[in-house]
């Protein structure tokens, strides 16, 4: 269990918090590319607690400014999307894309007023489909040399939804691997082509239930985060070791599946503000294109992605909440999770969505009891607690910041027992021999 105030400083993100100021030391993705188009409406989004709006010029550059007009608070939601910026409607005060005020119309030109109005924006770099922003102070670092943001289009598949919990609920469940023989798993005597079609939706899960429920864990850590390694007795002399990349301060990838040719997959978490998180859902493929199936099964919600959204609306993530919420307990099949399945909830995404929203929006980690199994979780929070107290006490660099430690995988490998497990996965891991 954390402390009250541990569990304070891990999930309070807000400005002006240790959390938000670590964080802020990190590109974070915004939007995707796709969802500007040039010189059309803005849209709202919301990170750490910010309200911000995201837009596209006519010239195709990208800005992200604090959503509320300097002058009298009037939402730049509804802004004249101009070019080189945006132009307030309510009295015409138009801000470039650093925030600096161009043009106040409503005021004489002799004051040079607009020459002392810099309104809050945040740098913005284009890579791999995707808009990222870096809200430190400063100059940014290099942007994060993710292996799925340098491979070409048609090998990456990129969605995100929102979710209604702590941005730590989520990555909690992202560095927990011994939920998968349960949340995801099926009740003793499930029909094979259950079991079948569990492990084509999700990553390899088949051969893990087929083995130990309850992994040994081993951790070991690294300069950007930690590997978290589920180890299963796999008989001949073999161990199946399902392995989970951390890297702080949000990103998390998940073991492959163990057959030839798979998908690599990671997760983005990104705090919305202390209450809610955007879960970005990345898949991808070395040397290849997706296939139109591959792409179709994650379309219709396999593996980690959810794209069954309720209708859209022009609030912050309005257009990616998911249809499977509270209110409707998920879209529950009750009579599966007697009969057939664990949890009845379908989707592995909405499964663990769902579960991680039911611990809270903010969980009580004074209150939880935690045993071997729960090492990742462990370490994870440590990574974030002594980075975030390193950086607040001391000025000390957060971990991580080399672009090129993000070139990492998640893995899936049968090993022999004697076999260092980390080493004997290198290749797997990373990505190089």
């Amino acid at each position: 269990m954390l402390s009250r105030e541990d569990n304070e400083l891990l999930t309070r993100v807000g400005p002006g918090t240790p959390m938000g100021a670590l964080m802020r030391r990190y590109w974070i993705p915004v939007v995707r590319s796709d969802e500007l188009e040039p010189g059309r409406r803005v849209k709202r989004v919301r990170l750490l607690g910010e309200d911000l709006v995201a837009f596209r010029s006519r010239e195709g550059h990208v800005g992200l400014m604090d959503e509320f007009c300097s002058h009298r608070r009037a939402s730049l939601y509804f802004a004249r999307n101009e070019d080189a910026g945006l132009r307030c409607v309510y009295h015409g005060w138009k801000y470039g894309f650093d925030g600096q005020c161009l043009d106040m119309p409503n005021e004489p030109p002799e004051t040079c007023f607009r020459d002392k109005v810099r309104h809050p924006a945040y740098p913005c770099a284009e890579r791999g489909g995707v808009v990222w922003t870096y809200m430190g102070p400063g100059d940014p670092p290099a942007l994060p040399d993710l292996e799925w943001t340098s491979v070409p289009d048609d090998q990456r598949f990129v969605s995100k939804f929102y979710q209604e919990c702590n941005y730590l609920n989520g990555l909690e469940g992202g560095v927990d691997p011994a939920h998968i023989s349960f949340l995801h798993g099926v009740v003793d005597g499930a029909d094979e082509a259950l079991r079948r079609e569990l492990d084509q939706a999700s990553a390899g899960f088949l051969l893990a239930t087929q083995l130990e429920r309850a992994p040994h864990l081993d951790v070991a850590d690294t300069p950007y985060g930690a590997l978290i390694g589920a180890r299963r007795d796999a008989g001949n002399g073999m161990y199946y070791w399902r392995i989970t990349q951390y890297h702080l301060p949000f990103h998390t990838l998940p073991p492959t599946d163990p057959r030839p040719d798979p998908l690599v997959h990671s997760h983005i978490w990104i705090p919305v503000d202390d209450e809610n998180h955007v879960n970005w859902c990345i898949s991808w493929h070395p040397t290849r294109a997706l296939t139109a199936e591959e792409r179709a099964a994650m379309h219709a919600g396999s593996s980690i992605h959810i794209m069954d959204y309720a209708p859209a609306t022009g609030v912050a993530y309005g257009d990616i909440r998911p249809r499977q919420h509270r209110d409707n307990d998920y879209l529950c099949d009750w009579e599966s999770q007697r009969t057939r399945k664990f949890f009845g909830v379908p989707g592995v995404g909405a499964q663990d969505k769902s579960i991680t929203e039911s611990q809270q929006l903010v969980m009580d980690r004074t209150r939880e009891r935690l045993g071997t199994a729960d090492s990742g979780i462990i370490k994870a929070r440590k990574l974030l607690r002594d980075a975030v107290v390193a950086l607040r006490d001391h000025d000390t660099p957060p971990p991580g910041m080399d672009a090129a430690s993000y070139r990492i995988r998640g893995a899936s490998v049968l090993l022999p027992k004697d076999v260092p497990w980390a080493e004997g996965a290198r290749a797997q891991l990373t990505g190089r021999p």
